[in-house]
């Protein structure tokens, strides 16, 4: 979470950066030059369990809203929570390309709450279509290990690691564009990203999501 704030605040200065909210697009909407209707779903897959529906008190877990950076503008973006029924989204956003820094509404100590998962979302202009962008997988595995520390002291630890994947659920449709997240573990984060989002920003998106997104 420390290293999520100091990202935006190093991004907030590099440019007049504000927090920008991404809509739900309506059944009916298709994308236009400005904003790109995008669907997909995204799923806390917990051993083996999809953890849905989602709920908003425990033990039902929360259906994760995430928060992205534009390579294009440098704001931070807020996209809506998923379904709480399968975690399917339907969202109007302007065409670019997001890293991801957060997914879940929990504290950095929750276990529902990631940051930096790795994973790019590519947002080509599609004026008249529908873009999905796939299946965002977060995939956990409980543990309950015992720790001991230097000092003697004894307890036990217990939490969720994670491992992302991204599927292709849809059905091939006439105009449809595909597999436009991706799970790409050598992304830059953190301070890494920022300092090549300054250098270069046109080349760290070309890096990302190729010629995708023009």
């Amino acid at each position: 979470m420390k290293t999520l704030l100091l990202v935006l605040v190093a991004v907030a200065g590099l440019q007049a950066c504000a927090l920008q909210r991404v809509s739900r697009a309506g059944e009916g909407q298709a994308s236009s030059e400005a904003l790109t209707v995008i669907t997909g779903q995204v799923n806390y897959v917990i051993d083996g369990q999809f953890k849905t529906p989602y709920g908003a008190f425990r033990p039902a877990w929360q259906a994760p809203p995430m928060m992205a950076l534009s390579l294009t503008t440098g704001d931070p973006h807020v996209f809506g929570q998923v379904d709480n029924t399968d975690g399917r989204f339907r969202w109007a956003v302007p065409p670019g390309a997001y890293v991801i820094s957060s997914i879940g509404m929990g504290t950095y100590t929750d276990d529902t709450r990631i940051d930096w998962p790795r994973v790019v979302l590519c947002v080509p202009r599609a004026p008249g279509a529908t873009v999905y962008v796939g299946h965002l997988r977060l995939e956990g595995t409980s543990y309950v290990e015992d720790v001991r520390l230097s000092t003697g002291t004894q307890y036990t630890s217990r939490g969720v690691r994670y491992a992302f994947r991204v599927t292709d659920d849809a059905v091939e449709a006439p105009g449809q564009t595909k597999r436009l997240m991706q799970h790409q573990p050598g992304m830059p984060m953190g301070d890494r990203l920022v300092e090549r989002w300054r250098a270069d920003a046109p080349a760290l998106e070309r890096e990302l999501c190729g010629g995708m997104v023009r």
